[in-house]
C-alpha cells in the first residue's frame, strides 16, 4: 500500500509540473509601456528578455503624378521577442491595434506624431506599447 501512495505522490507531483510549463511566459520584471520613436532597424527594450524591432516597411502607394486603381498603403513590420519566441506582426495606419499573442496584455499601435522632423526615407514611427488595457 505504501508504494501506490508513493507511486500516485510522484505522478501528481508530475502532473503538477507539468502544467506550471502550460500557465504562460512568466516575466521576471513588469514591462514598460509608452511612445517609443523608431527608425527601420531600430528595437526598443520593454523588459530584460522583452524586445521589439521595427524591422521594414513596404510601400505600395500610388506615385505622385501616376494615375493608379489603388492608393496603394504603407505598412509597418516588426518582431516581438521574448522567452515565448519570435512574434512578427505588422501596422498599417495610425489607430490600428495589434494584441501580441505571446504576452496576450501587451497592445501595439503606431503613431507619427513626433516624427515630423525626420528626412521622409527614413520612414520613421513612434510605436504605442500598451499593457495590460482589454483590446478595442
Amino acid at each position: 500500500m505504501k508504494r501506490i501512495a508513493l507511486w500516485a505522490r510522484l505522478l501528481c507531483a508530475s502532473v503538477l509540473y507539468s502544467l506550471a510549463g502550460c500557465a504562460g511566459t512568466a516575466l521576471d520584471q513588469p514591462l514598460r509601456g509608452g511612445s517609443f520613436p523608431l527608425v527601420e532597424r531600430q528595437a526598443v527594450t520593454l523588459a530584460p528578455g522583452v524586445a521589439v524591432r521595427y524591422d521594414s516597411f513596404a510601400d505600395s502607394r500610388c506615385p505622385k503624378g501616376a494615375m493608379c486603381i489603388w492608393a496603394g498603403k504603407v505598412s509597418y513590420n516588426f518582431t516581438l521577442t521574448s522567452k515565448a519566441g519570435a512574434e512578427k506582426f505588422a501596422l498599417d495606419y495610425e489607430g490600428e491595434q495589434y494584441v501580441s499573442k505571446t504576452l496576450p496584455a501587451v497592445r501595439f499601435g503606431i503613431s507619427f506624431a513626433g516624427v515630423k522632423e525626420r528626412p521622409l526615407a527614413e520612414h520613421a514611427v513612434v510605436l504605442e506599447v500598451t499593457i495590460g488595457q482589454n483590446p478595442q
